[in-house]
């Protein structure tokens, strides 16, 4: 464990995610990006949204995760900096966080009580306090999104109610079947597609206030999987094998069927909100199955790529924007120096914030319409400083 100074243990003794408030409270000086220059916005890269992305329980230090306290600091915090959007991420997976796992919401739906946190400070009725938070973010003209990572779920609880889900499996080798990955579910199967559904509607009915102007997710993806839904899919479809086809055959295919599955989703969505923005968190990589070009039909009003999750150069990264054209893009700009539990995260520092704020700057595409930083909980208090002294150098 990195030794902390005073400072720094003053700004984690106060609760983690507020090491930004605290440490200004004792004196910390901000981190400057540029080397002593004044740190300005560029004017030409004006931007819709900035703002934090926060897992409620996700990678938080308590037990229950984040409080009301917790909340009401760092609207506060965003409002001193100009932020304009909350991104709140509505469930963890204990596969990356063992202290936490599921919702966090007081779930309504009996099937899904399985999968419900019962530690989680907002997931109980008579502590729950998003609602007054979300409210408190209008005041601030700060706008609200729910957040969930479709078909990551803990296979003990999701066999509970759901006994038709099924997870991604991988090719089957000649003799054995696929090897299975069981935290990563695959929407071919009918469980797994009615879970998804279930979750989306719970959640949007619970928090149904007009400042949630927004709804994203991640994954609704299985390029890669043979599981028996998949390959009877496939054969329904096309008449022929999928162990026989060809990648290009495959990929193909899983793009229209995977855009197919998007759509429906979306649509679902509209029926509870018909007003919600839908985002889709994605590189549109091969082996997600996703296609820039098809988003926009499949109504995915803007994309939210992983950004600098993962070792990645200058160019590659402008590349990856480049190829989620005409998609509008909010970077989801993982700014964490804590890692995951089975998850080999790029860890930032502030001078490694600062440069790669500097690649988003330079990147000469016009599809970028906000940067959404992640998450607090896991950042070290200079860090979430670093991050607020970064934010000066855009134009909203």
């Amino acid at each position: 464990m990195p030794h902390l100074n005073r400072r720094d243990f003053l700004a984690t003794a106060s609760g983690g995610l507020l090491a930004g408030v605290a440490a200004e409270a004792v004196g910390a000086e901000p981190f400057a990006a540029s080397q002593g220059k004044p740190v300005r916005a560029n004017p030409a890269r004006r931007l819709k949204y900035v703002g934090w992305q926060v897992g409620v329980t996700y990678q938080a230090t308590a037990p229950g995760g984040l409080t009301r306290d917790d909340m009401m600091r760092l609207l506060d915090e965003m409002a001193r900096n100009r932020m304009n959007l909350l991104s709140l991420q509505m469930l963890s997976f204990g596969h990356f966080d063992p202290k936490h796992d599921g919702y966090c919401w007081p779930v309504a739906n009996p099937k899904l009580r399985a999968l419900w946190d019962s530690t989680a400070v907002n997931g109980r009725p008579e502590t729950e306090y998003l609602r007054e938070v979300i409210r408190s973010a209008a005041q601030r003209d700060i706008e609200i999104q729910l957040f969930m990572n479709w078909g990551i779920w803990n296979p003990e609880k999701v066999r509970k109610s759901y006994a038709d889900a099924g997870v991604l499996e991988r090719r089957p080798r000649p003799g054995q079947p696929g090897a299975k990955r069981p935290w990563f579910y695959c929407a071919d199967a009918p469980g797994s597609w009615q879970l998804g559904l279930d979750e989306v509607t719970d959640l949007l009915t619970y928090y149904s206030d007009p400042n949630v102007t927004s709804y994203g997710f991640e994954n609704l993806c299985s390029h890669d999987c043979f599981c028996p839904f998949t390959r009877q899919k496939y054969q329904r479809e096309t008449a022929k094998s999928l162990l026989e086809a060809s990648d290009g055959e495959r990929l193909a295919w899983s793009k229209r069927r995977i855009a197919g599955l998007l759509k429906r989703f979306v649509e679902h969505i509209h029926r509870i909100r018909p007003d919600l923005d839908v985002w889709l968190h994605t590189r549109c990589t091969d082996d997600s199955g996703h296609d820039p070009k098809r988003l926009p039909e499949c109504g995915i009003g803007y994309v939210l790529p992983h950004t600098f999750h993962f070792p990645i150069a200058k160019n590659g990264f402008h590349r990856t924007l480049e190829h989620l054209e005409p998609n509008r893009c909010v970077l989801h700009f993982s700014a964490r120096d804590i890692r995951p539990t089975n998850y080999p995260l790029w860890i930032q520092t502030p001078e490694s914030i600062a440069e790669k704020t500097g690649w988003v700057l330079d990147y000469p595409g016009d599809n970028l319409a906000g940067v959404v930083f992640y998450n607090p909980n896991a950042m070290s208090p200079r860090n979430i400083r670093a991050v607020y002294e970064q934010v000066k150098r855009f134009d909203w």
